[in-house]
């Protein structure tokens, strides 16, 4: 008795210090959850006050209340509309084409081992990592343009002036194509080290075992490492799926979504309505539309994934 008296009393004299201990943490944390909260809670909350108002230049100071009229007119838009075919492509390229050599990256580099080469390609992927992204696209802005362009010169240089054109207007096809290319040989830096993580990790026993059943270099990476490297993938994926929905300064810098609306995605298409015509009302539409895709997105993803785990 005279020993769980005094365990009780014990206890409840640490109550106070335990209160007082997670007080002095979440004192420590209220300035993050306040910057969070101003910076990112409540400019959700108010695009989507915003995408029921009919709210622009005219009326910036009496915006008018206009219920769904908003996402009405955005889904009968046919630059709208149209920009999610061009989204499908970007994601497309970045998914399969981006993703799958960033993979193949990580496993070629993960087979070299400890070796000096081995260190000397991780520090030359990581590199571009440091260079703001503004200054690859301008790279490339350079490298397209028509008159001055690397690429027509060097195409001049080879005798091949057929086939110098205006890159990133010439036609939606050219200009895709030209946006497509950009950065290459694409590998992201991100991925790459993620997938070499997850390589990293493996088990080598089990790669063992299936070499000594006979099983080939393709056999082993395709049944066994990839499968084992799908908490990777799928965190790669959800990354991919937001940040390319999201995605727009390519398409701005680049091609100002031209020729004509030929390379415009939803996201350019929200930047331009909120910000250069001043329809901010169809902007935060847009924006809500889009956040509303990524959320469904990413739950499917999280599930489908879960399902095959």
């Amino acid at each position: 008795m005279g020993r769980r008296s005094v365990d009780r009393t014990e206890v409840k004299a640490m109550k106070p210090l335990r209160l007082m201990e997670s007080r002095a943490a979440y004192l420590c944390l209220l300035p993050t959850f306040l910057f969070v909260g101003l910076f990112l809670v409540y400019p959700t909350f108010e695009a989507i006050r915003i995408s029921f108002l009919d709210w622009n230049l005219r009326n910036y100071y009496h915006p008018e209340f206009v219920g769904l009229s908003n996402y009405r007119e955005i889904f009968n838009n046919d630059v709208f509309i149209d920009s999610f075919r061009v989204l499908a492509i970007f994601l497309g390229w970045q998914l399969v084409i981006l993703q799958g050599i960033s993979v193949l990256a990580g496993y070629l580099i993960y087979l070299l081992g400890t070796s000096r080469f081995a260190g000397f390609i991780k520090v030359a992927f990581i590199i571009p990592m440091v260079i703001p992204g503004m200054v690859s696209t301008l790279f490339w802005l350079f490298f397209y343009e028509p008159t001055n362009g690397m690429l027509n010169m060097l195409l001049g240089q080879l005798g091949l002036e057929s086939w110098q054109k205006v890159w990133l207007g010439a036609s939606q096809t050219t200009a895709i194509g030209s946006l497509l290319m950009k950065g290459f040989p694409w590998i992201s830096g991100i991925g790459f080290l993620i997938y070499l993580a997850g390589f990293q990790s493996l088990d080598e026993s089990v790669r063992e075992s299936a070499r000594m059943d006979g099983a080939s270099g393709w056999t082993v990476f395709w049944r066994i490492d990839l499968p084992l490297i799908l908490p990777q993938l799928k965190l790669t994926t959800i990354l991919v799926l937001i940040g390319g929905i999201q995605q727009y300064g390519d398409q701005y810098i680049l091609t100002k979504g031209g020729p004509g609306y030929d390379t415009t995605v939803p996201g350019l298409f929200l930047f331009n309505n909120a910000f250069n015509y001043g329809k901010l009302g169809i902007g935060s539409a847009a924006g809500v539309t889009l956040f509303l895709i990524i959320a469904l997105f990413t739950v499917l993803n999280l599930r489908f994934m879960k399902s095959r785990t």
